[in-house]
């Protein structure tokens, strides 16, 4: 079992602060988690935001990847058809080689209908832009130089340096919220960043990732879940961190509306997370926040890691404004003593 940390750089409206002293104390910790005994540690990707939420990922990625010796750095995602592929291959590859080969890459169809209009892409073509650029990218970072024919991208004799430094290329992830997504991850030869708690949209990862011809125990699947590790009253924490914990779910119930896309099925009750009015209070999103001690951070994840069959999870950790060098670090220095050692034998 490998177990990563991510944060969301968000710097929040309520408790705004100086952006340099803001992404130092995000940095920071996740900087710490290399001593803490993550495995890795993942950025995330927005545009245009008012709080400035996760711009900017080969930037910190870059700074990540000075500030840490071993563990692996990633992104969590990219936001694949607002990028040209053969341009982020080559922007990954310099990552990969910077970092020593610690470079993760995941990414996604992004979800915001306000980033298409700004890149001027018509978000009806999400899915074959991600066929598409999934193909480039990979040919990109192991085909020097390579052609490429399609209805996005039309490349010929493109040859993208520096390689990346792991062959054939970085571990490549998809994300997915539904089982198409998921199927494509499979297709592709992707491990799948999921980001849901359906049993079967995993069972579909591996169906296609069985049928594209890979020997089924290389496939891996992971989910994040927002885990807040404490010895202290779980309801005196939501309390005091309520606010912050709506605008860190409610912003995708805004942001997939807009497109159509499903809700997230996330937290400890799959059948109704999600299931969100207009407008609701943050109470709707209690059951998303999983906030308890050692032991019953753990009792919540076991089922999940067995029902799911995820070789990975993923700590989505303090949320934007909680103090990530006091309360927010104490959580998940919490969860890498007393959490993390257990999951690693599940």
């Amino acid at each position: 079992m490998q177990v990563g940390l991510t944060l969301d750089l968000r710097n929040a409206a309520t408790r705004r602060r100086p952006w340099r002293e803001f992404w130092e104390d995000g940095l920071w910790l996740l900087a710490e988690a290399e001593a803490l005994g993550f495995d890795s540690v993942l950025l995330q990707e927005h545009f245009f935001m008012d709080d400035g939420y996760a711009p900017s990922l080969p930037v910190f990625l870059a700074l990540l990847a000075e500030r840490t010796q071993r563990i692996r750095i990633g992104s969590y995602l990219y936001i694949l058809p607002l990028h040209h592929p053969a341009a982020l291959a080559q922007e990954t590859a310099v990552l990969d080689q910077w970092s020593g080969g610690r470079l993760e890459v995941t990414v996604g169809l992004g979800h915001r209908l306000a980033e298409y209009r700004a890149f001027g892409i018509d978000p009806a073509t999400r899915a074959s832009r991600m066929e598409e650029a999934l193909q480039v990218l990979r040919l990109a970072w192991t085909q020097r130089p390579f052609d490429f024919q399609g209805e996005h991208f039309q490349l010929q004799g493109v040859e993208v340096r520096p390689e990346p430094l792991q062959v054939p290329h970085p571990p490549l992830w998809v994300g997915a919220t539904t089982a198409p997504a998921a199927r494509r991850a499979g297709r592709h030869g992707a491990f799948l960043a999921g980001a849901s708690v359906d049993p079967s949209v995993y069972e579909d990862y591996r169906e296609a990732w069985r049928a594209s011809g890979r020997a089924p125990s290389e496939a891996r699947a992971s989910s994040a879940f927002s885990l807040t590790t404490t010895r202290e009253d779980p309801e005196a924490v939501w309390t005091r961190n309520r606010e912050l914990y709506f605008e860190r779910w409610d912003f995708y119930r805004r942001i997939r509306s807009e497109l159509g896309d499903p809700s997230l099925a996330v937290g400890s009750q799959a059948d109704t997370a999600g299931a969100h009015p207009e407008a609701p209070s943050p109470e709707a999103y209690r059951e998303n926040e999983i906030i308890g001690s050692p032991e019953e951070i753990l009792e919540f994840l076991r089922p999940r890691v067995t029902e799911l069959g995820l070789t990975d999870v993923v700590l989505n950790g303090p949320a934007s404004g909680i103090d990530w060098r006091g309360e927010g670090y104490e959580s998940v220095r919490c969860f890498a003593e007393e959490v993390l050692p257990a999951l690693r034998e599940l």
